[in-house]
């Protein structure tokens, strides 16, 4: 489900860097996406506030979703070493 970016009509991507999943492993690289910004291969970087309202929604929920997530791989891997 690509997001269309609102200037060009392209695609839109979130921000991604290795150096994030270096540092952090796979949690960093969760978190950099999730707070990243969002990316037009055309355009550069879009604030969300230039999407319409309903996929300003999915893109909240995406990142809740994506920030859970982190969380929750944190917490099993804590589980998971203290045993």
């Amino acid at each position: 489900m690509a997001i269309a970016c609102p200037r060009c009509g392209g695609t839109v991507s979130r921000a991604y860097s290795s150096k994030a999943q270096v540092a952090a492993g796979l949690v960093g690289a969760m978190f950099y996406a999730a707070f990243g910004a969002l990316q037009c291969k055309t355009c550069g970087k879009i604030p969300r506030s230039e999407f319409p309202t309903e996929v300003q929604t999915r893109l909240a929920l995406t990142t809740t979703a994506l920030i859970v997530g982190a969380v929750a791989l944190l917490v099993v891997c804590f589980v998971v070493l203290a045993k």
